[in-house]
């Protein structure tokens, strides 16, 4: 029997902490999908990408930017066939912050497990507020599988899923050249 594999992208997670190793890659240049095959040895993979939706506020360029930014992203996603899940951003004190993309992330997690959509989730995230609803995934008997960026390892999110792949600096090489052209 067949295992059915799913990838979730922590998309504002993700794209801080190949910014941090790569500053000059621009994301939707990125390959996704072939990441997420690679990871769950699975070409016929789920993949997921979670990120906050940029809106444009009038009189702002800098939401403009960001959002007709986004926008290519998201083209860039559709066309590897990644689903795309949004929470929102909030701007506020001339910042903007993340909001429900966790929240999204964690129900995915543990209405996945219960309903028996994945038997293998491959967690592109170090966000510790996770955990609650990997606990209750293993409590299912899934295989949550951390995904994280050498240098910057999450002790508790190793700890606590089922394993744990590291993704180190040449692989994000990899899959960075690999879309342009």
């Amino acid at each position: 029997m067949r295992r059915k594999n799913l990838v979730q992208f922590d998309g504002s997670n993700f794209y801080n902490k190949v910014k941090k190793i790569l500053p000059q890659t621009h994301l939707t240049n990125f390959d996704y999908a072939k990441l997420a095959q690679i990871l769950a040895k699975d070409k016929a993979v789920e993949t997921v990408y979670y990120v906050g939706e940029i809106r444009k506020y009038p009189g702002n360029k800098k939401s403009q930017t960001l959002y007709a930014n986004q926008q290519k992203l998201f083209t860039a996603l559709r066309n590897q066939n990644i689903k795309i899940k949004l929470g929102y951003l909030l701007f506020s004190d001339g910042k903007f912050h993340e909001k429900g993309v966790d929240v999204q992330i964690a129900v995915d997690i543990v209405r996945g497990a219960i309903k028996n959509e994945y038997d293998n989730l491959y967690l592109i995230s170090s966000d510790t507020d996770l955990l609650p609803a990997i606990k209750t995934a293993k409590e299912e008997g899934k295989k949550i599988i951390y995904v994280g960026f050498e240098k910057s390892i999450s002790r508790a999110l190793q700890k606590n899923c089922s394993s744990h792949l590291v993704l180190k600096k040449s692989q994000i090489v990899r899959f960075a050249e690999s879309k342009r052209s």
